[in-house]
């Protein structure tokens, strides 16, 4: 699922919000949930799951294109971890 699948998703159990607020409403939830992780902060979303920032060393990369590798500074990557409910809905079983 991508934005704008969200957006139409949204908009269609709201109909009383235009496409263009639930536009404006997602971009601003995006950009606060972006702005949040970049200030270092940890964004839970009960029965979804939570983002952080784990750090990562400096070392090594290799850029598989060409062959390369690089020195690569300390750096910070996005972690997900899904919550308990997310988790139980994906892992069904085919019984």
């Amino acid at each position: 699922m991508n934005k704008s699948e969200i957006i139409t998703a949204i908009a269609e159990l709201h109909p009383q919000l235009t496409h263009k607020q639930v536009k404006q409403l997602t971009d601003k939830l995006f950009l606060s949930l972006g702005q949040a992780l970049s200030s270092g902060r940890r964004i839970e979303v009960r029965g979804f799951g939570s983002f952080s920032l784990k750090p990562r060393k400096a070392g090594m990369v290799r850029n598989p294109r060409h062959g390369t590798t690089l020195k690569s500074g300390p750096r910070h990557v996005v972690y997900f971890r899904a919550g308990q409910e997310l988790a139980k809905r994906v892992d069904f079983k085919n019984d």
